[in-house]
């Protein structure tokens, strides 16, 4: 067995698949190829893998090309393609997604009086098709990985075709070609033959097609495409390739528990380290939303979120300048802000922000980082679509701090030392309680604290280890939204 390199290339071929693999890595950064390829290279929470990213365009020919340069390059331990593919089984849904177990290049063949095809077939890796199947075992594998309230798609696994033509007609030669020789394909796309035949030939590293059906190669590709389908499929494709990841281990390493003279109690002992804080004898000192940037006048319900850090080396101003100019770009890596709004920065004695006030829109976000090292985020409520109120939807609200706890503890590496969480809303007068959907289609908001009670604050009075934190990432959403609405629903406790 060839030693580890600890590294995974995720090859794809759209800048919409691209776009939706990078906003699962935490901070990616460009590596260039002497040919002038441009990687990106970044890591997944909770794992040792470095994830590197590759966009290599359309057609097979190319993926050949650059998976063969890739692999030469960084020496992965396994190879992923990931996207989107035109569906051929009708028992294969819109969204969902396909594990290639085998790839065939369907043009291969002789042309006498009939036409004699001479497929060339590629098999997906036994390691990586049998830790897909295990990471989708989970019902909860897509949970955060996907945009909160989408339901995990279904997965299936069959072979895929892949020409060079985009299959888009109900009656067709092609069509004809691939049902009489390919029937059991559920997928058809034109990148995977020359990505797994590169792989194949490079010292057979390990390989694995994911695709997202996003049309059914029918004719109506259009109309699909303009019904959002093409986003949907690649997101969904995207998030099984990182569950998978996330669930392979490195070489010569096995998923198991550590042995013990009592074996009774190692489970709890484990799950407890990963997931239990430590509680504080008092509250860390910290600086609130209002504290660091003046909320503007007509700003409505935000909140905010921040991570302290206990014994933590104060800044200095160089790294705080360095800070800066890294918040805009990751906050726009992770989705925080999006690609088109302007986003304002600013560096004060003490901390320095990024931030966007949109009066417009109602919206109001931002990231921040004082010089005694506390991390600190914030985003307006949504808001329902009848009457613009702002929405506590608890279950929304749980997923939303699991994604910006994961966003603070990439904020600045600081490893050897303890992170204490703590949540607010403010304004909280003016605000309603119920899901996102059911305010869909609900004409009466009815004010929660009836305009009264002011700012709901939980302290910074528990803390995580930072080898252990992210691990601990869905427990310490789960408490804090559980304390939140707790804290909301009964004002005079909201200091405790």
């Amino acid at each position: 067995m060839r030693p580890s390199s600890g590294k995974i290339i995720i090859f794809t071929a759209l800048p919409l698949e691209y776009r939706a693999v990078r906003t699962l890595v935490v901070g990616p950064q460009r590596v260039d190829h002497e040919a002038g390829t441009i990687f990106e290279v970044g890591r997944l929470p909770g794992t040792n893998w470095e994830v590197y990213l590759a966009q290599v365009g359309q057609g097979n020919q190319g993926a050949a090309i650059l998976t063969e340069r890739a692999i030469r390059m960084i020496g992965p331990d396994a190879v992923f393609f990931t996207g989107i593919a035109g569906g051929m089984k009708r028992d294969v849904a819109l969204g969902d997604v396909v594990v290639a177990t085998q790839v065939f290049a369907y043009h291969g063949g002789k042309q006498e009086e009939t036409f004699k095809t001479r497929p060339v077939t590629w098999s997906a890796s036994h390691r990586l098709e049998q830790t897909a199947r295990f990471a989708v075992l989970d019902p909860q594998w897509a949970e955060a990985l996907l945009p909160a309230g989408r339901e995990a798609p279904e997965v299936h696994f069959k072979p895929i075709a892949a020409g060079e033509v985009v299959v888009n007609a109900q009656a067709s030669a092609l069509q004809n070609l691939l049902d009489e020789h390919y029937n059991g394909v559920a997928a058809v796309e034109t990148e995977g033959a020359g990505f797994s035949g590169a792989a194949s030939m490079a010292d057979d590293v390990p390989a694995l097609v994911i695709r997202g059906i996003s049309d059914r190669a029918d004719g109506s590709k259009q109309q699909t495409d303009t019904g959002g389908f093409q986003l949907i499929a690649a997101a969904n494709a995207a998030a099984l390739t990182i569950a998978v990841i996330k669930s392979l281990t490195l070489p010569g390493t096995v998923k198991t528990e550590q042995t013990s003279k009592r074996p009774e109690t190692v489970g709890t002992s484990v799950v407890a380290s990963a997931v239990a804080g430590q509680q504080l004898k008092e509250p860390l000192p910290i600086a609130w939303r209002r504290e660091l940037l003046t909320p503007w006048g007509s700003e409505s319900a935000t909140m905010e979120l921040h991570l302290l850090l206990e014994n933590s080396p104060r800044l200095s101003m160089r790294q705080m300048n360095q800070l800066k100019d890294d918040l805009v770009p990751l906050g726009r890596s992770a989705l925080f802000f999006t690609a088109t709004e302007e986003v304002s920065s600013l560096i004060g004695d003490d901390f320095t922000a990024a931030y966007v006030r949109d009066a417009r829109q109602g919206r109001s976000c931002g990231l921040a980082i004082t010089r005694s090292g506390q991390r600190s985020c914030w985003e307006s409520l949504p808001r329902s679509s009848h009457m613009f109120m702002p929405v506590l939807d608890p279950e929304f609200t749980q997923a939303r701090i699991a994604d910006l706890l994961q966003l603070l503890v990439r904020l600045h590496d600081v490893p050897q030392t303890r992170f204490a969480p703590a949540l607010a809303i403010d304004p909280a007068e003016v605000l309603t309680v119920m899901s996102l959907d059911s305010a869909k289609n609900s004409n009466s908001f009815p004010l929660a604290r009836g305009g009264r009670g002011g700012p709901v604050q939980i302290l910074p009075d528990e803390a995580w280890d930072a080898a252990t934190i992210e691990g601990a990432v869905p427990s310490i959403a789960e408490e804090l939204a559980l304390k939140l609405m707790h804290c909301f629903r009964n004002p005079r406790d909201h200091q405790r």
